[in-house]
C-alpha cells in the first residue's frame, strides 16, 4: 500500500519552485495558494457552524478591519459565537462592520451597527444645516455650536461679516477655521483671518466657523472630549451615552492665534491621527498624564481646580440629546430609502463619536460628529530611533472595551440573551454549590486507626511470624460496656444528619441570591447609560416638530426609496392639504418649488451632479425651508415655532391620516395636543376615561373630527346649512305658495 501511494506521488507534477517575472504562471499558482487557504478556513468555519445551538448569539466581524481586536476580547468574554469570514447558511444577529450601510447589500437580517445615510448626515455642511434650522426655531437652546458659513456658496457672505468685524474693529482679531465637508483625521483643515485666503480644491465644498480662542487649558495645553454615544434605535427613539471616553490634547502650549504662529496644526488641533507624528507627543500611560488621557481623570482635574465637574457633564449630555433629536428626521429619510416600508431589512444600531471642546467658562461646545470612530487599540511606540511598532494602548483598552461590550448586550436578541444568562446562571450556581460542598466537607484524618498489628521476635524466622488482631483483644476485655451509649450515639448521629440538611436547604437559597446579586451588578457597572427616553424624555420632546416634518415628506414621496420629492409630489403635497384655501395657487406652489430647488442644487453642488433618480427633485431640507415660508405667509404667530406647529396640525387634520399611515412619525408631544395618550408598543393609545366612551365602531378619524370642532372650524354639516339659508335669500319663487314657504320660520319646519 505505501508502495502504490508513493509510485501515485511521484507521477504527480511537481510544484514550480522558481518563476521568470514574465511568467504568468506565478500570478495564477499565488490565487490558487490563496484560493485553498480560504477554503479550507470556510470549510472549517461551516463545520463548526453546524455543531451551533439554536439559541447560539452569533457575531459576523467579516468587514471589521480596525475593530476585530476588540471585538473579538468582547465576543470571547461574552461566550457569543463569531464568524470571521461571515455565515451564507443564516443571517448573524450582529453584523459589525467597517463600512458604509450602503457597502453592505448581501445583509438582509440581523442587525447592523450602521445606520443608511449615516455618513452623509455627519458631514460638516449636513449637521451644521440641521443645527442652524434648529437655532433659527430655538434661538436660546441650540447656541452650543459657532456660526458656521458654507463655502463656496455662502462666500459673499463670509466676507462681508468679516469686513463688518474689522470696520468695528473687534480685538483679538477674529480668525476662522476652514474645515472640508467630508474630510477626517485632521486632513485639509486651517486657519484664516482674510476671505482672500480661502482656496476651494477642485471645486471641493467647505465650512467655516469661528474659530474659539478663548478655551479651558491644563498644563497650558488645548484639549477635546471624545464622548462616545450608543444609538440604538430611531423607532422607538433610544440612544446611550457612554460615561467613559477619551481627552485629546495638542502637543505644542497653547497662544492665542497670531499670524506668527496660525499655522501651527499642533498647536490649535487637538486630532489624535495628526499630532501622535508629533515630535513632542507623550505617550504617558498614567491616566492623568500623557497627550491622551481618559475623560473622567480630566473631569477630576477640573474639580480639583475649584470647579463644577457634574454640571459640565450634565452640558454635555444636553448637547448630545439636542443634536441626536436634531438630526434624526434627515435619519428617517435616508432610512426609508434604503428599507421601505413592507421590505425585509436589517435593524440598525450604531457608535457614534462627538468632539465636545470647553471653553475658559466652562462651556462645552459642539465641533464635530465622527460617524465611524476609531475603535481600535493599536498605539504606536518607538521601539528605537525611526523605528515604530504597534502596541496595545491601556486607555484605549479601558475605554473601548466595555464601550463594545455593553454595546453588544444591548443590541442582541433578547430572548437568545435572557436564554445565555439562564444557562450562565446555572454554570455559576452549579459552581458555587460545587465550590460550597467542598468546604462543608470534613477533613480526613492523616493517620488510619490500625486494627491489627504484627508481633515480632528477634529469634524467630519469618514463617513464625504471627498477626495479633488488637480490636478483638480490646473488645473481649471490654465486654461489659452499657448498650445504652451505642444507642445515645446513633440518636446523636441522626440529629446530625437533620442539621446539615437544614443547612444545606440554607445554602441553597443563599446561593440563589448571591447568583442574583451576580447579574445586578454586571448590569449596574454598565458604562453605557440611557439618556433618551430614561432621562431627557420630557425636556426633549419640544424639539422634534421636525420630524412630524419628516413624516410629511415621506408621505408625498412619489418613488419608492427616493431622498427627493418631484414637482408632482409637490402639488399633491400643497392639494390635499387644502393650502389653496390659505390663498396658495398652483402658480405660486410651482414658483416656490422651483426657486427651492434651484437654491439647493446651488448649496449641494456635489450631491446634485449625478444622473440618478435620487439627485433629481427637492432634498427634505428644501422642503422644510418650504413648509417654513408656507408657515411664515399663512400661518403667522408670534413665534416661528408655533406658525409651524399651525402648518403642520392643518396638514395632518386635512390629510386625516390613518393609524398606520403617520403614526410612525409622531413624536410624544404631538399625541398630548391631540388629546391622546403615547405608549411604547401602541402609538395611538388612548386614556382610560375616553377608552370607556369610546364605542367599538369608534376610530382616529373620529376624534380628529372632534378635535376639528374644538379648533372651531366649520363642520359638513354647517357648510351644508349655510349653503341652504344663502339659497333661500337669492331664489324668489313666483308664486305666493312658494313665497310664503321660503319665508317660514325655522321653528314652523
Amino acid at each position: 500500500m505505501a508502495a502504490s501511494k508513493s509510485f501515485l506521488d511521484s507521477l504527480k507534477k511537481p510544484e514550480p519552485t522558481s518563476f521568470k517575472m514574465t511568467d504568468f504562471r506565478r500570478e495564477l499558482h499565488l490565487r490558487h495558494k490563496r484560493d485553498e487557504h480560504a477554503k479550507k478556513e470556510r470549510m472549517k468555519a461551516l463545520q463548526e457552524s453546524k455543531l451551533i445551538s439554536k439559541y447560539a448569539i452569533t457575531i459576523d466581524t467579516s468587514r471589521a478591519r480596525s475593530n476585530c481586536d476588540v471585538l473579538r476580547m468582547c465576543v470571547k468574554e461574552l461566550g457569543f459565537k463569531e464568524y470571521p469570514f461571515g455565515r451564507k447558511d443564516n443571517c448573524c444577529d450582529v453584523h459589525w462592520h467597517a463600512c458604509h450601510f450602503e457597502d453592505n447589500p448581501e445583509v438582509y437580517g440581523g442587525k447592523v451597527n450602521k445606520f443608511p445615510g449615516m455618513g452623509e448626515i455627519c458631514s460638516k455642511m449636513t449637521l451644521f444645516r440641521c443645527l442652524d434650522i434648529m437655532r433659527d426655531l430655538f434661538p436660546t437652546d441650540y447656541d452650543f455650536y459657532p456660526r458656521t458659513w458654507y463655502l463656496p456658496a455662502q462666500f459673499h457672505e463670509f466676507s462681508c461679516e468679516i469686513r463688518k468685524m474689522h470696520e468695528r474693529r473687534v480685538k483679538p482679531k477674529p480668525t476662522f477655521i476652514v474645515k472640508p465637508d467630508t474630510g477626517a483625521q485632521g486632513d485639509g483643515i486651517y486657519l484664516l483671518r482674510e476671505p482672500n485666503e480661502y482656496s476651494s480644491f477642485n471645486g471641493k465644498c467647505h465650512v467655516a466657523q469661528e474659530y474659539m480662542s478663548n478655551v479651558y487649558l491644563i498644563d497650558k495645553f488645548k484639549f477635546d472630549f471624545r464622548i462616545y454615544v450608543l444609538l440604538k434605535s430611531l423607532e422607538p427613539l433610544e440612544f446611550y451615552i457612554c460615561q467613559e471616553g477619551l481627552a485629546r490634547f495638542s502637543t505644542l502650549p497653547y497662544e492665542n492665534p497670531t499670524n506668527k504662529n496660525i499655522h501651527e496644526s499642533f498647536m490649535h488641533l487637538t486630532n489624535y491621527s495628526l499630532n501622535k507624528r508629533s515630535s513632542t507627543f507623550n505617550r504617558s500611560d498614567r491616566d492623568d498624564e500623557g497627550s491622551k488621557r481618559t475623560l473622567t481623570s480630566v473631569l477630576r482635574r477640573i474639580a480639583m481646580n475649584g470647579h463644577d465637574s457634574n454640571k459640565v457633564w450634565k452640558s454635555i449630555e444636553r448637547i448630545v440629546c439636542k443634536t441626536i433629536v436634531a438630526i434624526v428626521p434627515e435619519m428617517k429619510v435616508e432610512y426609508q430609502a434604503a428599507v421601505p416600508p413592507g421590505k425585509t431589512g436589517p435593524s440598525c444600531f450604531q457608535v457614534l463619536g462627538f468632539d465636545i471642546l470647553l471653553l475658559h467658562n466652562l462651556k462645552p461646545i459642539l465641533l464635530e460628529i465622527n460617524a465611524s470612530p476609531s475603535l481600535s487599540l493599536d498605539s504606536e511606540q518607538e521601539v528605537s530611533p525611526g523605528v515604530f511598532e504597534y502596541v496595545i494602548s491601556p486607555k484605549d483598552e479601558e475605554v473601548k472595551y466595555p464601550l463594545i461590550r455593553d454595546t453588544l448586550l444591548h443590541v442582541v436578541p433578547i430572548d437568545k440573551l435572557k436564554y445565555f444568562r439562564k444557562r450562565k446562571k446555572r454554570r455559576l450556581l452549579k459552581k458555587l454549590k460545587a465550590s460550597s460542598s467542598q468546604k462543608m466537607k470534613r477533613p480526613e484524618p492523616l493517620v488510619k486507626q490500625r486494627t491489627s498489628i504484627v508481633i515480632i521476635k528477634a529469634d524467630e524466622s519469618d514463617e513464625e511470624k504471627r498477626e495479633v488482631n488488637v480490636t478483638q483483644q480490646m473488645s473481649e476485655m471490654h465486654m461489659d460496656i452499657d448498650s445504652s451509649a451505642s444507642h445515645g450515639e446513633s440518636t446523636a448521629r441522626d440529629a446530625n444528619s437533620d442539621d446539615e440538611r437544614e443547612s444545606n436547604l440554607k445554602s441553597d437559597t443563599e446561593l440563589d441570591e448571591e447568583v442574583d446579586n451576580y447579574f445586578e451588578t454586571k448590569l449596574r457597572e454598565s458604562c453605557l447609560k440611557q439618556l433618551y427616553p430614561a432621562i431627557y424624555d420630557e425636556e426633549c420632546e419640544r424639539y422634534r416638530i421636525l420630524e412630524r416634518v419628516a413624516g410629511l415628506f415621506i408621505y408625498f414621496l412619489g418613488i419608492r426609496g427616493s431622498l427627493r420629492i418631484g414637482p408632482t409630489g409637490f402639488r399633491t403635497f400643497a392639494r390635499k392639504c387644502r393650502l389653496n384655501r390659505k390663498g396658495m395657487t398652483n402658480a405660486s406652489v410651482d414658483i416656490m418649488y422651483i426657486d427651492l430647488q434651484r437654491r439647493w442644487d446651488h448649496m449641494n453642488p456635489e450631491r446634485t451632479s449625478g444622473s440618478g433618480i435620487k439627485s433629481i427633485g427637492l432634498c427634505y431640507q428644501g422642503f422644510l425651508d418650504a413648509c417654513i415660508e408656507i408657515a411664515r405667509r399663512k400661518f403667522y404667530a408670534p413665534s416661528k415655532i408655533e406658525m409651524l406647529e399651525n402648518l403642520v396640525d392643518h396638514c395632518e387634520l386635512s390629510l386625516n391620516l390613518k393609524d398606520n399611515d403617520l403614526a410612525n412619525n409622531l413624536p410624544r408631544l404631538h399625541f398630548r395636543r391631540l388629546g391622546l395618550q403615547y405608549r411604547q408598543g401602541s402609538l395611538y393609545a388612548m386614556p382610560r376615561r375616553i377608552m370607556e366612551q369610546m364605542t367599538e365602531e369608534t376610530t382616529i378619524e373620529d376624534l380628529l373630527k372632534a378635535h376639528e370642532k374644538k379648533l372651531r372650524q366649520p363642520s359638513k354639516e354647517d357648510i351644508e346649512s349655510f349653503l341652504r339659508r344663502s339659497r333661500r335669500t337669492i331664489y324668489q319663487p313666483s308664486s305666493t305658495a312658494a313665497v310664503l314657504s321660503a319665508h317660514r320660520s325655522p321653528d314652523s319646519e
